[in-house]
């Protein structure tokens, strides 16, 4: 008989504590949040997919309750910190699932170590040509004081940029709360992802299966093609109604499209 066993705790890394969190039994399933969010995107699948998993939520340095480091990190030096916190947790090989930057990371992880990776799920994943990251480096500027921390996101601006097709209040707190907590490591993983080469990575991903996911209302939705034509044994899935985190969205139906692809 298998015990489902939660777990909340750090885990040490060369560069800094990792918060997770643990729960279910099975095959693990690695969870990594977007941009200037933590763990709580993950709240509402968590409870059914670790039914038939271990799912393992991690707040990336700089974000949530992980610590904070004193060097701006690249997506390499993310993935780095990762892989220390699931050899540590025992984490030999596991899914992925990624949204936002978090896709990125995971696909560092498939391409940086490739052993370490079963089946690979990128949602909302960022795709930039080197001009477009440029465009959008200078563009960001005016998303931060001149101190660097990241000015407090309205409702319309949930809306415009595509986070949440239905924006509430509810998650505007959430989003804000985040962005408050992580302070200037918004903009540092901002910089990061920007200056990250995803496109020359994508030929290294070998994992057995890859789903590429898009909510229908994500303004980065024309990376799909090129994702999907640029990792092997890879599939593409768009859900209806919602935008770029689907998960908090549409719970139910993410988790299905989860435990369809997984099984």
């Amino acid at each position: 008989m298998f015990v489902k066993r939660d777990l909340i705790d750090f885990v040490e890394t060369r560069n800094g504590n990792m918060y997770f969190e643990k729960a279910g039994t099975g095959f693990p399933v690695v969870l990594l949040h977007p941009l200037g969010m933590s763990t709580w995107v993950w709240k509402d699948i968590v409870g059914e997919l670790s039914n038939s998993y271990t799912t393992y939520a991690f707040d990336m340095l700089g974000h949530g309750k992980s610590d904070k480091p004193h060097t701006q990190f690249s997506i390499p030096d993310y993935a780095e910190a990762l892989d220390d916190a699931c050899q540590i947790l025992n984490i030999h090989r596991a899914h992925y699932v990624g949204n936002s930057v978090g896709a990125c990371l995971a696909s560092e992880m498939a391409a940086r170590y490739p052993d370490r990776i079963d089946k690979l799920i990128l949602v909302g994943c960022p795709v930039y040509s080197p001009i477009e990251a440029s465009v959008r480096i200078q563009a960001s500027q005016n998303d931060f004081t001149e101190d660097g921390l990241p000015i407090p996101r309205t409702i319309k601006d949930l809306k415009d940029r595509t986070t949440f097709a239905n924006p509430t209040q509810e998650l505007l707190d959430l989003v804000n709360f985040s962005r408050t907590e992580a302070g200037s490591w918004v903009k540092h993983l901002s910089n990061s992802l920007n200056n990250y080469n995803l496109l020359a990575r994508l030929p290294l991903i070998k994992a057995s299966k890859t789903l590429v996911l898009y909510g229908e209302e994500d303004r980065l939705i024309s990376g799909g093609p090129i994702l999907k034509n640029n990792i092997i044994r890879s599939s593409i899935t768009t859900m209806n109604n919602v935008a770029h985190v689907p998960q908090i969205e549409a719970p139910s139906l993410f988790t299905s499209i989860l435990e369809d692809f997984l099984s």
